[in-house]
C-alpha cells in the first residue's frame, strides 16, 4: 500500500530519496527550507557579471555509481561531460605543467602507466607509489582503522614528495580535511572505490552546466511527474514523537499530522534543531571542515585545461569556466576570519606564482564560503555515523554524514538516500506483516 512520506531537505540525499519513493507510487511531500532546492550543490546568478555560478565546484567520478544511477532515473545524466579515461593537469610554480594521465591499457596497467609517467615524481617515489599500491589489497582494515592519513603514508614509507605531489591533494580533494586529520581507513576506502575497480572508475565528470540546471530541475520535474510535492522556502521547525513513532511536523506554515513516515535529508546541525538528537538515538559529534571558492574574472585567459591541480599550494584547484576562474580551497579552516584584503593578497599571489596571471588581468572577484561544507572524517569519529534507521520506527535518516563508508561527497549524499529509502521500505513491509 503506498505511504504518505514527507521528506526534509532538498539537496542530493532528500532529492535522491523522494525520486526513488514515488517512483515506487508512495506520496512524497518535500520540504526545503531555502528558496531552491540542491542543498549545498546549487547554481546562481550573479548579479554583477549575469554570469551562472556554482555556490561550490562539485566533482564527479567514475566510481559514483549511486549517483550515476540516481542521474539515469532522473534524466540528467546528459547534463554532465565524461572523461574516457583519468587525465588531470597539476600545475607547479612557473607554470609547469605535469600531465597524471591512465593510458588505454587495461586495467590496472592503465592506472600503472599513469604512475609511471607522471613527472612530478622520481623514480624512487614512482617505485614506492606503486609498492603502495600493490600492497592495497592485503591490508587489514583493522590495522589502519586508528589511524590518520598522515600516520599511513609515514608507516607505508611514503616520501615527501610523494605526498605533496599526489596524496594530499588526493586525500584534501576527496575528503576535504588534511592528512593529519583524516582518517586512514576512509581514505582507504576512497582509494579503492577510485583505483580498484575497473578502467573508468578514475575518470572526472563534470556538470556541463550550472548545478541547478545540471540536476536539480531534471529531480524536481521528476518528482512532480509522479505527483509529488516540493515546498521551497518553508523551514521545518520541529519533530514531535509518541511513544515510538514521530507524530507531528511543525513547519513555518503548517502543522502536519496525516503522513506514515519521514525522512530528515539534512546535515546533522540542522536536525539537532527540530528534534532530540538523543532520543533518536544518535550519539555523532561532528567538527565540520570548510571550503573556500573564489570567482575570478579575467581580461585574458591563458589556461587551456580545464581543471588543474595546484601541488604544494594554497590553493588546491582552478577550474576553467572559459568565463572566469573557480578557484577552490578546501580544508579552508585558517582563512574564517581572515580580512577579504588579507585573503586576496595570498590568492592574487598564489596564482601569478602558479599561473603567471597577475592582478591587472583580473577584472572581478567573488568569493563564497561554506564554512560547514563537510564533516571532518576522523579515526575518531568514523565509528559514530548513524544508520539510516532511528529509534523512531517511521523516521529514517539521509545525508553524506550517515554511515554510508564514504566521506562526505555527493556520492555519500547519494547513497544515504538511497539507504533510507530501502530502510523504509523494509520497515513497511516487516510492519505490515505484524
Amino acid at each position: 500500500m503506498p505511504e504518505k512520506i514527507v521528506v526534509i531537505g532538498g539537496g542530493f540525499a532528500g532529492l535522491t530519496s523522494a525520486a526513488l519513493l514515488s517512483q515506487q507510487g508512495h506520496k512524497i511531500l518535500l520540504f526545503e527550507a531555502s528558496s531552491k532546492s540542491g542543498g549545498r550543490a546549487y547554481s546562481f546568478t550573479d548579479t554583477v557579471t549575469g554570469d551562472v555560478l556554482d555556490n561550490g565546484q562539485h566533482i564527479l567520478m567514475g566510481c559514483y555509481h549511486e549517483t550515476l544511477h540516481f542521474l539515469s532515473l532522473i534524466g540528467a545524466k546528459k547534463n554532465f561531460t565524461f572523461q574516457k579515461k583519468l587525465k588531470i593537469d597539476f600545475l607547479r610554480k612557473n607554470f609547469e605543467v605535469l600531465t597524471l594521465q591512465a593510458s588505454a591499457l587495461p586495467y590496472p596497467l592503465n592506472m600503472l602507466t599513469a604512475m609511471l609517467n607522471y613527472q612530478a615524481l622520481e623514480l624512487k617515489d614512482k617505485l614506492l607509489m606503486i609498492r603502495f599500491f600493490l600492497r592495497l589489497p592485503f591490508i587489514l582494515q583493522d590495522d589502519i582503522r586508528k589511524l590518520s592519513v598522515s600516520e599511513w603514508l609515514i608507516e607505508e614509507k611514503q616520501t615527501n614528495n610523494t605526498i605533496k605531489s599526489f596524496w594530499e591533494i588526493l586525500c584534501v580533494g576527496a575528503l576535504n580535511t588534511s592528512p593529519i586529520k583524516a582518517s586512514a581507513f576512509t581514505f582507504y576506502s576512497v582509494i579503492k572505490a577510485i583505483f580498484f575497480r575497473d578502467n573508468t572508475s578514475a575518470a572526472i565528470i563534470l556538470p556541463a552546466h550550472g548545478l541547478s540546471d545540471a540536476y536539480v530541475k531534471a529531480a524536481e520535474e521528476f518528482i512532480n511527474s509522479k505527483q509529488g510535492e516540493i515546498y521551497t522556502d518553508e523551514r521545518v521547525i520541529s519533530l514531535e514523537a509518541e511513544g515510538t513513532k514521530i507524530v507531528k511536523i511543525i513547519t513555518a506554515k503548517r502543522e502536519l499530522t496525516e503522513f506514515d513516515s519521514v525522512i530528515a535529508a539534512i546535515p546533522f546541525h540542522s536536525l539537532e534543531k527540530i528534534v532530540d538528537v538523543r532520543k533518536t538515538g544518535i550519539t555523532f559529534s561532528p567538527e565540520y571542515s570548510s571550503i573556500l571558492n573564489i570567482h575570478i574574472w579575467l581580461k585574458n585567459n591563458p589556461l587551456s585545461s580545464g581543471f588543474y591541480g595546484l601541488i604544494d599550494s594554497e590553493i588546491h584547484w582552478i577550474f576553467n569556466k572559459q568565463t572566469h576562474l573557480n578557484i577552490v580551497i578546501s580544508d579552508a579552516g585558517k582563512f574564517i576570519g581572515m580580512d577579504k584584503d588579507d585573503l586576496l593578497k595570498i590568492i592574487k599571489s598564489e596564482l601569478q606564482a602558479y599561473t603567471n596571471i597577475n592582478e591587472d588581468n583580473i577584472t572581478a572577484i567573488k568569493i563564497i564560503h561554506e564554512k560547514r561544507a563537510t564533516f571532518i572524517p576522523s579515526k575518531e569519529i568514523i565509528n559514530s555515523r548513524p544508520k539510516s534507521m532511528t529509534s523512531y520506527e517511521n523516521f529514517f535518516l539521509a545525508g553524506d554524514w550517515i554511515d554510508t563508508g564514504l566521506p562526505s561527497t555527493i556520492e555519500s549524499a547519494v547513497k544515504s538516500g538511497r539507504m533510507a529509502a530501502e530502510a523504509l521500505v523494509r520497515s513497511v513491509s516487516t510492519n505490515s506483516k505484524e
